[in-house]
């Protein structure tokens, strides 16, 4: 059958595929009509966004592992140490992680490519699911959000961060609606190595902290602005600290560093490259191991971020 013949085969096939479904072939939307479309999913998210965010008014907290009534310190590393006073301006935060439908529309409006689409991690796309993205490009779709908006959308800093999920700075070990983790009622279930993985809950599937935020202690780590220093509490700015000037590894915070229910406290502090690496198999099984960055803007299913707009008035 000659290439032509075989052409027009597919596409007959595909016309009677479709009446035997009880559908009509149709032609594919116009650019004016995919354009429109798009800025309709544009200002739907611009109208989300805007009516999620949690203002915090400006005060002074201590920041870090203030250990517990014994004087044992709760994490086993010590860059979340020395307890330091921060004082910060009032923010808002988004209420929400991005989601996979909410980062798409930002792919898709500025001719990105999306994420997480090729077999392996497209298993883990759902639109309401907390969308798994490096740390550049979280940092592009805040700003992006910001240019939109014209609201000063950034990363939180990793203080912004704390003070939000502490519900301004209060001692609450965890940022869950009690200060407590009670798995299946305000945080995922747990799971046994050896048993198959869940899937990660969509977003807001579990009650706010006191200040209305979601999900800051849900098995996932965010990103946020702060180069990692595992030093850098000893040196801190008083008064809004933006971490190191430079580095080479962005902090996580949120439930990091394991699965233990510890590792979700409000100070726990982890550090990853903003270009996150994944392994591949280059030559083969028998060929070994070779660290790649992910494409695009990909990244792991638990790298997930939310924005902060700044300053506001107190």
């Amino acid at each position: 059958m000659t290439s032509s013949r075989l052409v027009a085969a597919c596409l007959l096939y595909a016309g009677v595929h479709a009446l035997a479904m009880g559908t009509e072939a149709r032609p594919p939307a116009t650019p004016a009509a995919a354009a429109a479309n798009l800025d309709a999913r544009i200002q739907a998210l611009l109208t989300k966004v805007t009516g999620s965010l949690r203002p915090l008014k400006g005060g002074t907290f201590d920041m870090g592992d203030w250990g517990d009534e014994h004087g044992r310190y709760y994490d086993m590393e010590t860059s979340s140490r020395p307890l330091h006073k921060v004082t910060l301006d009032g923010f808002s935060m988004m209420a929400y992680k991005v989601t996979y439908e909410d980062f798409d529309v930002f792919t898709d409006a500025t001719g990105k490519e999306r994420i997480a689409m090729d077999d392996i991690y497209i298993k883990s796309r759902a639109p309401k699911r907390p969308a798994g993205v490096s740390w550049h490009g979280a940092k592009a779709y805040c700003l992006w959000l910001g240019t939109l908006t014209k609201l000063s959308f950034s990363l939180p800093t990793e203080a912004q961060w704390e003070y939000a999920a502490r519900s301004g700075g209060k001692k609450m070990l965890f940022a869950t609606d009690n200060g407590k983790i009670e798995r299946g009622r305000n945080f995922p279930n747990d799971w046994k190595h050896g048993d198959k993985e869940p899937d990660l809950p969509d977003v807001g599937s579990y009650p706010p902290n006191p200040a209305g935020l979601y999900g800051m202690s849900e098995d996932t780590g965010e990103w946020v602005e702060d180069w990692f220093d595992p030093d850098y509490y000893k040196v801190s700015a008083k008064r809004n600290p933006r971490g190191p000037s430079t580095g080479s590894e962005k902090v996580q915070r949120g439930s990091v560093e394991g699965s233990a229910e510890i590792s979700a406290a409000v100070f726990m502090r982890a550090k990853s490259l903003p270009q996150t690496l994944q392994a591949t198999l280059p030559n083969g099984l028998g060929g070994g191991k070779v660290m790649v960055p992910f494409p695009g803007y990909s990244s792991y299913k638990e790298d997930n971020f939310r924005c902060a707009a700044l300053p506001i008035k107190n």
